[in-house]
């Protein structure tokens, strides 16, 4: 599997800086997220305050080395924070050098930092729930969903990451690059979110425990993607993604054939049916998905160091 050189530096100082979200007595792990969200909700005010884990504070100094950071180094370290709660890594504005298509690319694809998250959250649950004397994880089907939620995350990375490089996949076909930013990458992390939920089962409606923080990560994710600051997301008119994914910027970061396992491709020629990867393709992004999560790197390209626990 091809894998992005991504500037990562900024991402793991806020990652080590965070520590591990699964940890239940740091301050800024999903129980603390958790709780703020609970109590702010409940009375607002300076209670709400007072207990947020991520005060400006301490966002400054996880994001003391960011200054002079490049846009993709800041799209790193805003998946870090979204890893976490897409609410508040809002609150980090990078200054960037334009206002075009590459600032709304790297908001949009700090979003994939949550699928990243909730996709974690579904494997740790699968693999500890068993059904029939096995766990949940060997069902074939539900192995088959992870590896599509896997591939589009991928999907959603590379589209994002060109962007926020400012690189057009398709020079040659004004606006299509962006389109597929603006219109098919928030739809594909929605949908992989949506599937992941049916995998979650009873859990994603539990509001104790880690597996609480699923149910968070989707209903945030889904207001920063479809927030009603943002342009309309009208369903936009077929896209040539099988030209996007065999350009040349597009092959550098990831194998086509994988990118074409990617469930939410059907979005780009408005499909319906969701099919998942299979055969060796399946088995390859299975694998991939694996030797991730066992050896704490992040699921996009960067494959990053990540602080969480097994």
């Amino acid at each position: 599997m091809t894998t992005a050189t991504a500037p990562v530096t900024l991402a793991e100082a806020v990652e080590q800086h965070l520590g591990d979200p699964y940890d239940t007595t740091s301050p800024t792990g999903f129980r603390a997220i958790l709780t703020e969200g609970q109590v702010g909700g409940r009375t607002g005010g300076q209670a709400g305050r007072a207990s947020r884990p991520l005060t400006p504070e301490r966002l400054t100094a996880a994001l003391k080395d960011g200054a002079n950071a490049t846009p993709e180094a800041w799209l790193h370290a805003l998946r870090a924070l979204y890893r976490r709660s897409p609410r508040l890594g809002r609150t980090v504005r990078p200054d960037l050098p334009d206002n075009g298509p590459r600032t709304t690319a790297l908001h949009i694809g700090a979003s994939v930092g949550a699928l990243d998250s909730a996709l974690r959250v579904t494997v740790r649950h699968l693999r500890g729930r068993h059904l029939y004397g096995a766990p949940a994880v060997d069902i074939p089907h539900l192995r088959a969903v992870l590896c599509g939620v896997h591939a589009d995350l991928l999907l959603c990375d590379l589209l994002t990451t060109l962007a926020v490089r400012g690189e057009d996949a398709l020079p040659a076909r004004a606006g299509a690059h962006e389109q597929a930013v603006r219109h098919l990458v928030p739809r594909v992390i929605q949908g992989a979110l949506d599937r992941l939920s049916v995998l979650m089962g009873s859990r994603f409606y539990i509001r104790e425990g880690e597996t609480a923080v699923f149910q968070l990560l989707l209903n945030e994710t889904q207001r920063e993607l479809f927030a009603p600051a943002r342009p309309p997301h009208r369903a936009p008119g077929p896209l040539p993604y099988d030209e996007l994914i065999t350009a040349p910027g597009a092959v550098a970061l990831l194998s086509p054939d994988l990118t074409a396992a990617a469930p939410g491709r059907t979005l780009a020629t408005h499909g319906r049916r969701v099919r998942q990867p299979s055969g060796t393709v399946q088995e390859r992004l299975y694998a991939d998905l694996v030797r991730r999560y066992d050896t704490a790197r992040s699921f996009d390209l960067a494959e990053r160091r990540l602080p969480d626990r097994p």
